[in-house]
């Protein structure tokens, strides 16, 4: 029999007062497993050693900033008992609010998260726990004790916010994907349909202790829930995760394109080039219900995801729409600077035109959900184009008037000129006669100018506007 060391009060569910949202709970009658329960679903995610409670405790945390972490060390709202809190402004440290004293615990390196977890844990039978759902990405003990992990942090920016994800990572699952075939072979005298097709295949297969995929799904849920998202704007979340997931230059540079990476790999890596990337991002628009596909574009030698979209606003009537991964861009967005790398351009007058992809062919063709967020891209760029058309007339307008009061004040200094020479030898008739003159001229002249810099003013306020609204859209 095994000797269990008990944290806590027992848990009797009689107690209606009680509220196990975000608290850590322990099975009495097993070995002291510890558990914790989401407030946000209400799930418990199992916690297994100190690595595996690490690594929970961080995926499931609400960044904070600095300012507000310092007013929760005074006085946390309720709102947020039981939630992790990740000090995103720093170097991401992580504190748990415990939901009884309403005070933060530091978690630190992966053996303080133990011990808080286990210094705060409340007592449960197995019966009652049972009753409390399992979280699809939750390990059980047994899976838990055969992986060695590590959290991977992964930074990136959506609707102009920083954001972060930590993601539980195995060294020997990359392992497993990185000496899987990545080569497809097939009998001489039983070619595939489609060669190419069937390579592509089996880059999208995931192993069956892989939950990557469904672990950024479910962080990306929570987050969803917090912020309102709809289904669009989650898929667009989760895809600006691959968009800002380094391009490996290196890969290009050293000629390794042939050596394809696994989703997992690239995950793993944190690079990746467009293959690379495209194959994670037609992976999780599958595991998010999406109709998905593979873009690619030999004559540039170029790979992109496809979303699923309505017809009429899809690349060349397709149905999918464009999605750019060595770089963030908005869906539907087509780059006109592609060199491996996708570059911006503020020039928005072809964002939509497949033109300079070349040949376009479309592999690995699933239906699913049709993202609708399209036409919104379409609005955006169509303000954007007409910003940049208000600066356009707006700088001829400028310049006119600078040649204008260019001119007259030319006009000006000839006749200031003249008048001088006509005081200086004594003509003062001569020299009053254009005294009038010179004062209407100065006139118009200080009016113009007054214009001018009024309309400079002007001016300047629409290239903020401009700027502004060009750096939202690319997020730079």
């Amino acid at each position: 029999m095994i000797s269990v060391l008990i944290f806590g009060a027992s848990f009797n569910l009689a107690q209606a007062a009680t509220n196990l949202r975000g608290r850590i709970l322990l099975q009495v009658q097993d070995v002291g497993q510890a558990w914790y329960v989401n407030p946000l679903n209400y799930q418990r995610y199992y916690l297994g050693r100190p690595d595996d409670a690490f690594n929970v405790m961080r995926s499931l945390g609400l960044g904070v900033s600095n300012t507000d972490l310092a007013l929760f060390f005074k006085s946390v709202p309720p709102r947020l008992a039981g939630r992790i809190l990740l000090q995103v402004q720093d170097k991401g440290q992580a504190y748990y609010v415990d939901p009884v004293e309403l005070k933060l615990y530091y978690l630190g390196r992966p053996q303080d998260a133990f011990n808080v977890m286990r210094a705060r844990g409340l007592g449960i039978t197995n019966a009652d726990l049972n009753k409390i759902p399992v979280a699809s990405v939750s390990l059980d003990a047994n899976k838990a004790a055969t992986i060695t992990s590590r959290l991977a942090r992964f930074a990136f920016k959506y609707q102009n916010t920083y954001r972060e994800i930590f993601l539980p990572l195995s060294a020997s699952l990359y392992q497993a994907y990185l000496t899987s075939p990545k080569v497809y072979t097939y009998p001489v005298n039983n070619p595939p349909a489609d060669v190419r097709e069937a390579f592509y295949g089996l880059f999208l297969k995931l192993k069956v202790n892989d939950t990557s995929l469904d672990d950024i799904i479910q962080a990306a849920r929570l987050l969803a829930v917090q912020n309102n998202w709809g289904e669009d704007q989650t898929a667009e979340f989760i895809l600006a995760l691959v968009q800002y997931i380094p391009y490996d230059n290196s890969k290009v540079v050293n000629d390794l394109n042939t050596d394809p990476f696994y989703p997992y790999e690239t995950l793993y890596l944190d690079r990746g080039v467009c293959s690379d990337k495209t194959f994670l991002a037609v992976a999780l628009l599958r595991k998010l219900g999406y109709g998905a596909a593979i873009l690619d574009f030999p004559d540039i030698n170029h790979t992109a995801a496809g979303i699923a979209c309505p017809t009429d606003v899809s690349l060349n009537g397709s149905g999918y729409c464009y999605v750019e991964t060595t770089n963030y861009f908005p869906f539907s967005v087509i780059p006109q600077n592609i060199n491996g790398q996708a570059t911006t351009t503020n020039e928005f007058v072809n964002l939509f035109d497949p033109t300079g992809l070349g040949k376009i062919e479309i592999r690995q063709r699933t239906t699913g959900k049709i993202y609708q967020g399209a036409a919104a891209v379409y609005s955006q760029v169509d303000n954007l184009k007409t910003l940049k058309a208000a600066l356009g007339a707006g700088q001829t307008e400028l310049d006119t008037l600078n040649d204008l009061i260019t001119s007259q004040e030319a006009s000006l200094n000839n006749l200031k000129a003249q008048m001088d020479v006509y005081q200086n030898n004594g003509q003062i008739s001569q020299y009053n006669a254009l005294v009038s003159n010179y004062n209407a001229l100065a006139d118009k002249y200080n009016s113009n100018l007054a214009l001018y810099r009024t309309k400079v003013a002007t001016f300047n306020d629409q290239v903020v506007a401009f700027n502004q609204a060009t750096k939202s859209f690319y997020q730079q």
